[in-house]
């Protein structure tokens, strides 16, 4: 109960104007009951990330067990232009003002929680894939471990800046979508080129 108020709460007025007596007013309890259970809206923000966070975890979950040997070629190569990152994304739209408010007032404890455990995922399952698309000859180049892994970073760093920008306290605006999904395709075209494949799983 107290966590739920204090959700609508930071959703209602922000981080820095939430306060316990707002959350306790709205829970209908003193705001002295809190104390009992959280040592303050810092903790409370973080169990209420923490649902959000669970969700993004098991996205990368999931992801770990995709066998791509036993995709034909053009399933492989349509995982590529599948954008799964900007699925991911799509997935955790509901919880973006959340992510805004973690992102801008975090002190560092709840993004670690799960940013490092994101980008070991996400990079393990990188190198899987682009392991098996040199494997079959799709791909004329084999990416390095630590390529696959500033490549996993920065696409999580750019998520982040977005998400964190002040335009988009209230949800992410229809402007920074489009310029992300711009950069994604960037992103994608200069793997595409540095792979030497095309979207019919042929070399160029």
């Amino acid at each position: 109960m107290i966590l739920k108020s204090a959700r609508d709460i930071f959703l209602e007025v922000g981080y820095q104007e939430a306060s316990m007596r707002k959350i306790a007013a709205r829970a209908g309890i003193t705001a002295g009951a809190i104390y009992k259970y959280f040592s303050g809206k810092e903790e409370m923000f973080g169990e209420i990330f923490a649902e959000s966070g669970k969700k993004l975890m098991e996205i990368t979950r999931s992801m770990m067990g995709m066998d791509f040997t036993a995709m034909t070629d053009e399933e492989l190569v349509n995982v590529l232009y599948s954008r799964v990152s900007v699925q991911t994304f799509n997935l955790l739209e509901g919880d973006m003002k959340l992510f805004h408010m973690l992102l801008k007032n975090d002190s560092g404890k709840c993004i670690e929680q799960f940013r490092d455990i994101y980008i070991e995922r996400g990079a393990a399952f990188a190198m899987n894939y682009y392991g098996e698309l040199y494997r079959r000859g799709i791909a004329c180049k084999k990416l390095s471990a630590k390529t696959v892994y500033m490549l996993t970073r920065s696409e999580f760093s750019m998520v982040c800046e977005m998400i964190a920008d002040e335009s988009c306290r209230d949800g992410i605006t229809v402007e920074m979508k489009t310029a992300f999904m711009e950069a994604m395709d960037i992103l994608l075209h200069g793997i595409e080129a540095e792979l030497g494949i095309d979207k019919t799983g042929g070399k160029k």
